[in-house]
């Protein structure tokens, strides 16, 4: 796991810590379940797996997963997801949580 936090904080905030730590939970669960990096939608995957209710055995590891990213995107305020439109589309980029709903919503209205 790599950090993007500023060099010059002596004490990181939580929320930057959150966030990489999101990021890292999202992308070991990623390379546990599926060896890949960062599994082709995995951000959608991800958040929607915290809504199941009744989860079966095989959903279990992916719900618990979710929710404790869930978890992790409220205390930083954000959720990392693939923008094309931002570095070109070769590395999850952190959206703040406002942003990261609306594309949500546009993405189930397509």
């Amino acid at each position: 796991m790599y950090l993007e936090l500023d060099p010059t904080d002596l004490l990181p905030s939580r929320a930057a810590l959150a966030r990489e730590l999101l990021r890292h939970t999202m992308e070991q669960y990623s390379q546990d379940g599926f060896c890949a990096s960062w599994l082709v939608d995995l951000e959608y995957e991800l958040w929607q797996a915290a809504e199941i209710e009744c989860p079966s055995t095989q959903q279990l590891g992916m719900v618990a997963s979710s929710r404790e990213c869930r978890l992790l995107a409220e205390l930083c305020g954000g959720w990392w997801a693939w923008d094309k439109n931002i570095g070109g589309g070769v590395n999850p980029v952190f959206m703040p949580l406002h942003r990261w709903l609306q594309v949500l919503a546009e993405r189930s209205e397509s």
